[in-house]
């Protein structure tokens, strides 16, 4: 996924520390993730609704 502050990155799972749940290309590779970062699929539009959050800009 492309997010505005990171650039280009990876969704993970809490194994990766403080970092998750997004990593930069190079901490994913740094930390050795499988698979290798240039064969994760890309983020689909699905995706992006899935991930919004449930009551959107809530203050």
């Amino acid at each position: 996924m492309d997010l505005p502050v990171l650039g280009e990155c990876a969704r993970v799972d809490d194994s990766a520390g403080d970092a998750a749940p997004y990593l930069e290309r190079a901490m994913y590779d740094a930390l050795g993730f499988k698979p290798p970062f240039e064969q994760l699929r890309a983020q689909s539009d699905a995706d992006r609704f899935r991930d919004r959050p449930l009551w959107g800009e809530w203050t």
